[in-house]
């Protein structure tokens, strides 16, 4: 992994050559990582790998047209020819109508909360120990066999623009995903992230996975209808991607987003808050910066029910006439670790809540069928069940999740008060989400095929 020094001097090399070409403006960003995975199945630990990579994303501007391309750390040496090509494509295309050059850096930054966790830079060992400690509590706990992956990452990120913004960040994150397995159909599953090797929870997550496993033994079909239904951590999460993509302004100018025409006015209760929080210091996604060297914030998305804004860089905050929030992407903004404030039930309560419905604690494979309504559907798996009265009372099988995301942010009757950060690869955008729990009454489910 290279230092912040060595990129910034990579970069500066770049800039010589990027003089010739008498550009209106350019960014440079460039990531050096370290990454250790370590992956387990059948009760054992099956494979380790190590990455060591640095790549370069580099955005060239020239008469209000706009181009962005990646370059290896192998092809560094390939960038003036690339620039060459991009300028010549630019001619062909018609100027941005909502082009707006590259913000001046601002006077001041906020700090950057994270620290390197050193026990993930000198010690990868400990991953290894991470996956033994999860596969001996699972199968501890009956199930029969326990997967999963644990991936770290070790990086540093340096930005550079033509309006004299010089950035670093330096950090660390990992995961770690569980599944449990009884027999094919009866699994589990739980995932939790952290910037540090601290926040992670393998017994925790081993014993949850088991736990859904176990109950999840001869499970029965149930008609398709409208049920009660409470979202687990894992299950929440994968919805909150939903609302944190809808969220960027670009999917709202696209005609990709159920937030459309709805700033301002209330759109779940009022106990329901959901933020973008990239200055969590235990977040797995930690920037005090965005891609246009902006500074980045606590944004409020949804707060006391009601959607507060929409997230902009500069080309969508000049569309909307709006304020760059700190969401760039150069070429789109977006949502970079999403925090639902915690509510004030047990998981005990909210199973009670629902009187008689589900549970769902994960949902996968989700696809929009109308994407401004909101409409989608998803596999619901790892544990799904039937509840009274606060108990479980069978697996379900055979059902799937055929919803729409603004009608269950208005049907929520319920927020748990555990958190846990989320993230693993079954995320539909990859945006890493503290949440609880949540319930929600009348959730609609079709017949799996």
């Amino acid at each position: 992994m290279l230092g912040t020094d060595e990129l910034f001097s990579i970069i500066s090399d770049i800039e010589k050559e990027l003089a010739k070409f008498n550009l209106d403006g350019y960014a440079i960003s460039a990531t050096s990582r370290f990454t250790h995975q370590v992956r387990f199945a059948v009760n054992k630990i099956s494979a380790t790998k190590t990455w060591d990579e640095t790549g370069l994303e580099i955005i060239i501007e020239k008469n209000q047209r706009v181009s962005t391309f990646s370059v290896g750390f192998a092809s560094i040496k390939n960038i003036p020819k690339m620039v060459e090509t991009a300028l010549e494509m630019m001619k062909k295309t018609p100027p941005r109508e909502d082009y707006s050059p590259l913000p001046e850096p601002a006077d001041r930054y906020p700090e950057y909360p994270a620290k390197l966790d050193k026990d993930l830079l000198e010690r990868p060992e400990r991953l290894l120990d991470l996956a033994q400690e999860a596969i001996e509590t699972g199968t501890s706990e009956g199930a029969k066999r326990v997967a999963g992956t644990v991936l770290a990452n070790a990086y540093n990120f340096v930005l550079v623009t033509s309006k004299g913004f010089r950035g670093k960040n330096s950090g660390t994150n990992i995961y770690l995903d569980v599944r449990a397995f009884m027999d094919k159909e009866s699994t589990g599953h739980a995932s939790m992230a952290s910037s540090s090797l601290s926040g992670i929870d393998p017994k925790k997550m081993a014993s949850i996975a088991a736990n859904d496993a176990k109950l999840s033994v001869n499970a029965r079909k149930l008609d398709p209808g409208k049920y009660n239904t409470v979202f687990t951590i894992d299950a929440t999460a994968s919805l909150m991607n939903l609302v944190g993509a809808s969220s960027s302004a670009y999917a709202v100018d696209a005609g990709f987003s159920f937030l459309i025409g709805k700033l301002g006015k209330n759109i779940a209760p009022e106990n329901f808050n959901i933020i973008d929080d990239p200055l969590n210091p235990m977040g797995y996604i930690v920037r005090n910066f965005d891609d246009e060297a902006v500074p980045t914030r606590k944004t409020k998305i949804i707060e006391n029910g009601v959607l507060k804004t929409y997230l902009h860089n500069r080309f969508t905050a000049k569309k909307f006439k709006a304020e760059h929030t700190g969401h760039a992407g150069w070429l789109t903004p977006h949502p970079w670790e999403l925090s639902v404030s915690p509510g004030d039930m047990s998981w005990e309560e909210l199973l009670e809540s629902i009187e008689r419905g589900l549970i769902v604690s994960n949902a996968t494979y989700i696809r929009f069928q109308n994407y401004v309504k909101g409409d989608f559907s998803a596999i619901i798996r790892d544990g799904t069940f039937y509840v009274e009265h606060g108990e479980v009372k069978y697996a379900v099988k055979g059902l799937r999740l055929s919803d729409n995301v603004p009608r269950i942010l208005s049907n929520i009757i319920g927020i748990g008060k555990e958190i846990r950060q989320v993230f693993h690869w079954w995320l539909e955008y990859g945006i890493p989400v503290i949440t609880p729990a949540i319930a929600v009454k009348d959730v609609e489910y079709t017949k799996a095929f």
